[in-house]
């Protein structure tokens, strides 16, 4: 056999990392600001759909009504 015809040596494949546990309390400040963008964003959405119902609701507007009227009733 020739140098050229010799099969390359099959190296094994390197085994996987160990994947490290992150330290106790680590994630901690980006749970508390994701926390806090939710509430904000809870504390809006809840300001906006109390504004929405204390408008529509207490003096609803007259195409509101009409529509209100003219859906059919599920219990009739």
């Amino acid at each position: 056999m020739t140098r050229d015809n010799v099969p390359a040596p099959v190296q094994p494949p390197d085994p996987a990392p160990v994947p490290q546990q992150p330290a106790v309390g680590a994630g901690l400040p980006a749970a508390i600001g994701q926390g806090t963008a939710q509430g904000a964003a809870k504390a809006a959405a809840r300001f906006i759909t109390d504004r929405l119902v204390d408008k529509f609701l207490t003096n609803p507007p007259d195409w509101l009504r009409a529509l209100w009227h003219a859906l059919p009733k599920p219990w009739e």
